[in-house]
């Protein structure tokens, strides 16, 4: 009689539930802030539990982004995003600008993405605080 060898459990991410709630809201006001587009969660904090920082990413066609880097400097951007997102969160927030094209070429098959500020916590009645 071979043992019962039970199936790795899958994880949407690794981060604690409170954490995740936390870096939604966020994804709420960077959604407001880029009309509409989609941060997501990517990276190892999907991976795995012992992730070194929270990898955000706001993908942008490619002329919507040409348009926002005619007008700031894109690296600039990306830290001021990272620095926001941490002092909000109180998360390791690494947050970055991305072309669309590049973003897939860099990652083709779109790899694991979860979306960010779709969640709607402060509609769930057994969430709201205060």
């Amino acid at each position: 009689m071979r043992p019962i060898v039970k199936p790795p459990r899958f994880r949407a991410t690794w981060m604690p539930i409170q954490d995740v709630r936390l870096l939604d809201d966020w994804g709420r006001h960077l959604r407001r802030m880029f009309h509409g587009d989609v941060p997501y969660l990517v990276g190892s904090a999907l991976q795995r539990a012992d992730c070194r920082d929270v990898d955000v990413r706001i993908i942008l066609g490619d002329r919507k982004h040409a348009e926002l880097a005619a007008l700031v400097s894109i690296p600039r951007l990306n830290v001021m995003l990272s620095l926001w997102g941490r002092q909000v969160t109180g998360l390791p927030i690494d947050c970055q600008v991305q072309q669309m094209t590049a973003a897939n070429t860099q990652h083709p098959g779109a790899g694991r993405r979860h979306p960010l500020g779709l969640g709607g916590w402060d509609t769930d009645p057994d969430l709201v605080t205060g």
